[in-house]
């Protein structure tokens, strides 16, 4: 019977690197949605949103974050993506 173990710390230390080059590729999507739509309304913040997160390669956004976010945004909020775990 074979036997195996995981070393847990290198398991974490792949997922802290695959956030942080998530965040990497995502933040200038958040930086420049700030930079072109802060101020304007919530819908409008909340499509390009939308629309420059996926085709960035993110998974859609689901409610109510894509709401928050945009309303943040609209606040001229800059949003930092960090690691949530």
């Amino acid at each position: 019977m074979a036997s195996f173990s995981f070393d847990q710390n290198a398991l974490d230390k792949i997922g802290r690197e695959a956030v942080e080059n998530f965040n990497r590729q995502m933040q200038p999507v958040l930086d420049s949605v700030l930079q072109e739509y802060g101020g304007q309304p919530v819908d409008v913040v909340k499509d390009a949103l939308a629309s420059r997160w996926r085709a960035a390669g993110g998974e859609p956004l689901g409610e109510p974050e894509v709401t928050e976010w945009a309303t943040e945004i609209s606040e001229g909020t800059r949003l930092v993506l960090g690691n949530a775990g």
